[in-house]
């Protein structure tokens, strides 16, 4: 029999448990990037030769990455806030607005602006052109917000989740 991991255990500290579940998420959203995108589109993630064109995912392979990053980095900022009086909500609106403005970036029309805008604003950093090049290689689709707009939501109702357990194992 398999041992549990530790961060799924009861009475396991609920920080642990959302970023145990913020890298389950982020984890798939790098292995549909390994095996499911073109290799040259990621400025991140290493191409893995025996991985690429694996097409694991199939068409969610599509909107998978937007849901993963709100959800994850939502539970990652939820996980660090020091009170925990009330779930942060916050967060996940926070990195909804953040992927859904990166999204509208890509639009046409719209990312050649941007993307020439951000190394006047921020300097030419090896960051303001990884970010232009993201733009202006990607393509907007409103799948992706709605996927994000969906991880976003996960993560309030993981977060509403734990909020409620932790209150009645306190009580």
């Amino acid at each position: 029999m398999a041992a549990v991991p530790s961060s799924c255990r009861p009475g396991a500290d609920p920080s642990t448990r959302l970023v145990a579940l913020g890298c389950l998420a982020l984890a798939v959203g790098t292995l549909v990037y390994l095996t499911d995108r073109d290799p040259s589109h990621a400025a991140l993630i290493p191409a893995i030769p025996v991985l690429v064109g694996l097409g694991l995912f199939g068409g969610p392979g599509a909107w998978i990455p937007s849901f993963a990053h709100p959800f994850a980095f939502s539970l990652f900022t939820a996980a660090i806030q020091p009170s925990r009086r009330l779930p942060a909500y916050w967060a996940c609106a926070m990195w909804w607005a953040i992927n859904v403005a990166f999204e509208v970036a890509q639009a046409p029309g719209i990312s050649t602006s941007v993307a020439e805008a951000l190394p006047h604003l921020l300097g030419q950093t090896w960051l303001t052109n990884a970010t232009s090049n993201y733009l202006l290689q990607g393509t907007f689709a409103v799948a992706d917000v709605v996927a994000a707009t969906a991880g976003a939501a996960a993560a309030a109702a993981v977060l509403r989740f734990i909020h409620r357990r932790e209150a009645r194992d306190a009580g």
